[in-house]
């Protein structure tokens, strides 16, 4: 299958993983979910920003282990069709990111993880192989801009040649720099600015759009 892009970045909050995120995922395996579920509400209204959601996040996770993390996405709810996608869009020569505003420690542990070249996210220490519960770095929506502008840069690739997926206001920034955005069951705000639209529970059907 050939596509027409030779970078292809996917948001993962939303996008990928359907009806939750990956700090809910986590929040519900550790016992803290009604304290994640208020945070999100006060995104969700614009109350906090991400700044102060990973800041009081953050130390919920004080003294959990990478292992203990990657256990708990084992059974992430992803959309349909993931594994058929990347693959496909891999075997058509397209380089992949991971454009996140969750943790970096989180998306690193990913059971798709080893489709992409490289992933963005806020960052948080370890220490004597624990997490340290305080954010070491924080992203924000231009963040995520920034990641992937970057990389490109650094593999000579203009951003008018990529393509993004995404759900939500933090991906608007990188859809308005991108060669094409794809907003996969949006927001309106993401919506708004995209090139496509597309509401499905099957990531395969973003292909066509891609060539």
């Amino acid at each position: 299958m050939k596509i027409g892009h030779p970078v292809v970045a996917f948001d993962l909050d939303g996008t990928l993983l359907r009806g939750t995120t990956t700090s809910l995922v986590l929040a519900e395996a550790m016992g803290h979910r009604p304290a994640v579920e208020e945070l999100e509400r006060l995104y969700s209204t614009y109350e906090i920003d991400n700044h102060e959601f990973a800041t009081r996040e953050a130390a919920l996770f004080t003294g959990a282990t990478p292992a203990q993390i990657r256990g708990h996405l084992r059974d992430a709810p992803w959309i349909g069709g993931v594994k058929e996608t990347l693959t496909a869009l891999t075997d058509g020569g397209c380089t992949l990111l991971l454009a996140t505003l969750a943790w970096q420690f989180a998306a690193e542990e990913l059971e798709y993880r080893p489709w992409f070249a490289a992933v963005s996210g806020a960052g948080m220490a370890v220490t004597d192989g624990t997490l340290s519960g305080q954010v070491a770095q924080h992203i924000d929506e231009h963040g995520k801009l920034d990641f992937v502008q970057q990389w490109c840069q650094s593999q000579g690739v203009a951003l008018h040649e990529i393509a993004v997926i995404g759900d939500s206001r933090s991906d608007v920034p990188l859809f308005r720099a991108a060669g094409k955005s794809i907003a996969l069951n949006a927001t309106d705000d993401a919506r708004a600015v995209a090139d496509h639209t597309i509401d499905t529970e099957d990531l395969r059907d973003i292909l066509p759009l891609l060539h």
